[in-house]
Parts: C-alpha cells; structure tokens; sequence
C-alpha cells in the first residue's frame, strides 16, 4: 500500500488477488471515541525493539519463509500471518486472504468474526483508501489494548529501520496513524488468549485476557498475593486476593472489580496461597505452601479449617505449583526451583517422589501452569519479569516452548484461568 510520506506500506498476495467480500451488519466496523492526542511510534526497528522488551517475534530469521501463501519479506501480510501462526498459533486459513485490505471481507465470509472491538492477538485492518493508506491496505497484529488506546506491532514501514515497529494508536486521532477499520479475531490458542493475565501490585490491578477482550479492575490492598480460581463451579474462574500481612483471603465468583463474595482467614500471615479443585468434585478451593518448611496445607472448602491433605514436597524456599498433571479431573501440586530453572510436579496430595522432573527456561523465572493446549492435561510454562513475555509449554517436559507473547509491562506477577 501507499501511505504518507515516508511511511509506504505495500501488502500484496503472492496469487491474484481475491474480490472484496461485504461484511455483515454483526462484522461491521464500530467507530471509536473522538480523541485530540496524536499517536505515538513505540519503538523502530528490530533491534530497538528488541531491546526495549517489545520483541520483532524474530520475524527476521523467519522473512524469506511464506506463510498463509503470502509474498515473503518485507511484506506486512507475510509479517501477521507469520505472527498469528507462530505465536498465536492461528490455523492456516483454507482460502487465500487477498490483499491486506481484503483481509476483513474474505474472513468474514469464511465465518471468522470481524469487528470493531480490538483484542490482544487480532489482526487490525486498514481497508484499501483508508486515511494514509493505499488501495492495497494494511494489516498489523494487535498487541495490546487499553481504554481508548491499542498498540500494535506492523512490517513495511518505509521510514522505520527494518520497515518495522509498533506503534501505539489513539482512537480518534486524526494523524498518523489512525484507529483501524476493522479487526480480525481469527482463533488462536487458549495461551494467547483467554488463558493469560497478570496482576499488577503497585496498583492491586488485575489485567486479564477474556474472549470479549482484555478486563481491568482493582482487588485487594497494595502488595496482596493474587488468586484466580472457579469458586462457585459454574466454569468461569473468578479472583481473589491474599494479604500476606494478615492471612486472610477475598474471593470474588465475576472476574471484576466488585465486593468480595467471601473472605476468611486461610493460615499465619507470611505464607503463599494456592487454588485447586483438590478433590475433584465441584468447584474451585485454596490451601497454602510454607515456604519456611516446604510444607503444603489444601482445604476442600473455601473457609478456614484444618488442612485436608498436609505434607511436605521438596525443600523449603520453592515455588509452589497447582495443577491438574495427568487430566485425571483433580488438581496436583508441585515446586520450581529458580535456581535451576525446574520444575517437580506430583499428582498425588502426599509427600512422595515428583512423577514429573524436567528444566525449562533459564533461572530466576516466575512460573505458571494452566490449560493451554485446551485438553484435560495442564501445562506449565514461565513468566520472565524483565521483558513481560510469556513463554508456555503444552507438554510436562523440557523442550521449545509452544506458545510466546508479550503481555503488560515487565516486573508483574503472571495469572493463568478461564475468564470467560
């Protein structure tokens, strides 16, 4: 595509271009609030953005390659199929797309759903004229969303170094660039999408990744330990909040920001909190790991009590783990060590040998388990605090990871669950 001056965006197909589907009243375009701040160029560059944690998702050592049929190269359609492909793990369509502007139409028609509402992992698009843009358009992927803001990265930029950057876009801002005409939300993994969150402690914010977009509320006082967790078993997970100062615990069943729907005092101050469906049966319960002695205490029902199950895995000082290991329907237990990067995951609630032993990742990760791959068995995977990427792995077993994104900044502590 043509663009403004210095900014020339050409996205072709590698086949004759397809003719430009109309979308249906439910895909169409929902114009954004009018806003007066301009938008604002992230980073430039490969290596800039690299180093400023905002990653090229090595699109470098990839470019010759084409993927979803498109021109290799410095082609921003050959730049998004790669990233939903590769990062977000988004199926090959079975039709040809067309030009970047034709994108929205031909998805459309083939049942993806288009729309106005940008989500982390979708495709933003510029339909052929759009304000900067030529008559081919111009596709980007979505890395982020925010109240009247998103921020994407895109390939072909004439004036970038790489002809690559991301770029943060106001809605409504009238210069370059301006609010995309449509997004596209072809189906990615679950990592990428409603699986990841994270809580922000500074703030007591939680931002999360929910199939209708991403969600931001506050829980809790300055500093709590987050929890998220099915609480009334109806499949949604909700969250929660431990103050490590007191040992009490405010669980909420909606993920938002409204009144506890129960609290209770889970154990002595100073400990880490955990949630897991122990037993198999109903919904979602918390128990807690001594980090002192390595010792974990699970209670079947969400008040205080005595323990259900108390033993000790490991020594003391790990990472306590809850997951379900096996796909057996109830939740394990197990530790990383981040002094070598590995994890020890037992299925079984009692003192015993890890069934599963394996490294991933380098040391000093914040790890997290969850459901990825959308099976009955978790995976694990690791948060690294000095980039905000997320970096999962479907199978309990050393080996490449099988999905990786960014998501907020650095330095937040990582949530995994079904927000619905």
């Amino acid at each position: 595509m043509s663009a403004v001056p210095g900014k020339g965006v050409l996205a072709t197909l590698a086949v004759a271009p397809l003719v430009l589907t109309g979308l249906s009243p439910a895909a169409a375009s929902i114009a954004p609030a009018a806003a007066s701040a301009p938008s604002a160029v992230v980073c430039a560059g490969y290596a800039a953005c690299n180093t400023g944690g905002y990653t090229s998702h090595s699109y470098a050592a990839h470019a010759g390659t084409s993927f979803w049929r498109m021109i290799a190269g410095n082609e921003c359609t050959n730049y998004v199929a790669y990233v939903e492909s590769q990062v977000f793990r988004a199926p090959e369509p079975s039709y040809l797309l067309g030009n970047a502007g034709q994108w929205a139409g031909t998805a459309a028609a083939h049942g993806v759903l288009v729309n106005g509402r940008p989500s982390a992992g979708a495709v933003a698009e510029w339909d052929g004229g759009a304000p900067g843009m030529g008559p081919a358009g111009h596709v980007a992927v979505v890395e982020k969303t925010g109240p009247g803001y998103i921020v994407i990265s895109q390939q072909h930029i004439g004036s970038d170094p790489d002809g690559y950057d991301w770029t943060r876009i106001k809605a409504g801002a009238s210069t370059w660039q301006e609010w995309p005409t449509h997004f596209i939300h072809f189906p990615v993994s679950a990592a990428a999408g409603a699986a990841a969150g994270y809580y922000n402690p500074r703030t007591a914010t939680f931002h999360l990744r929910a199939a209708a977009g991403q969600l931001r509320f506050q829980r809790g006082p300055r500093g709590s330990v987050p929890l998220a967790g099915d609480w009334d078993g109806r499949g949604t997970d909700g969250t929660g909040s431990y103050d490590p100062a007191t040992g009490w615990v405010h669980l909420r069943d909606q993920p938002d920001g409204g009144p506890s729907s129960t609290a209770f005092r889970l154990g002595p101050p100073g400990m880490i909190p955990l949630a897991g469906n122990w037993d198999g049966r109903g919904g979602t319960s918390v128990g807690y790991y001594n980090p002192r002695n390595g010792t974990f205490h699970l209670r079947n029902r969400l008040s205080a009590g005595h323990a259900r199950y108390r033993f000790r895995l490991g020594p003391p000082g790990m990472v306590p783990l809850a997951g379900d290991w096996t796909g057996s329907g109830g939740t394990g237990v197990g530790y990383y060590n981040p002094r070598n990067a590995s994890f020890h995951l037992r299925q079984h609630l009692s003192a015993g040998r890890p069934r599963f032993v394996f490294r991933f990742g380098p040391r000093g990760m914040k790890p997290v388990a969850g459901n990825w791959a959308g099976g009955q068995q978790d995976g694990i995977g690791f948060y690294n605090p000095q980039t905000g990427w997320f970096h999962l792995r479907d199978k309990l077993s050393a080996g490449r990871p099988s999905t990786q994104f960014r998501f907020g900044p650095p330095g937040m502590v990582p949530l995994a669950g079904n927000w619905g």
